[in-house]
């Protein structure tokens, strides 16, 4: 394939990072793409990213991604757009906030978390725009 290729410039919007079993990270880590942790982390991580912390892997992390899939250990806060789904040989121990939340039989949470979909702004009732308009008695005083 030809460098510059409009198909390699698509492979890089996709891209895969991956941190190895045995590796050790201290820091700050923005992702975008899809992010495979099998090692272990320490810090924070950021970014628009699909985030698997796999099997043995071991992370002490603020998390903010679209979604996050655990299958090894994480402890932190964890904001996930979409959906968190711990498996069952995950742990999480924190404050999770998440759109959609996942947790298989034998998996592990020890904290707390609030969900929050997508609010559609509905329409005043007859009955809550009476409450909220003044009673024409109450007008004149």
């Amino acid at each position: 394939m030809a460098f510059g290729s409009k198909q390699e410039g698509s492979q890089k919007a996709s891209s895969t990072s991956f941190l190895g079993k045995g590796t050790y990270i201290d820091g700050k880590f923005q992702v975008e793409g899809n992010v495979r942790m099998d090692g272990n982390f320490k810090g924070e991580i950021n970014g628009n990213a699909d985030l698997i912390i796999g099997e043995g892997a071991y992370v002490e992390a603020n998390v903010s991604v679209r979604n996050l899939t655990v299958m090894g250990e994480l402890h932190g806060s964890v904001q996930c757009a979409e959906k968190l789904e711990i498996h069952n040989t995950g742990k999480v121990a924190g404050e999770i906030k998440a759109g959609k939340l996942i947790i298989e039989e034998n998996a592990i949470f020890e904290g707390t978390s609030s969900m929050s979909k997508k609010e559609e702004k509905k329409p005043a009732q007859p009955a809550e725009q009476a409450k909220s308009t003044p009673k024409s008695s109450e007008a004149k005083k």
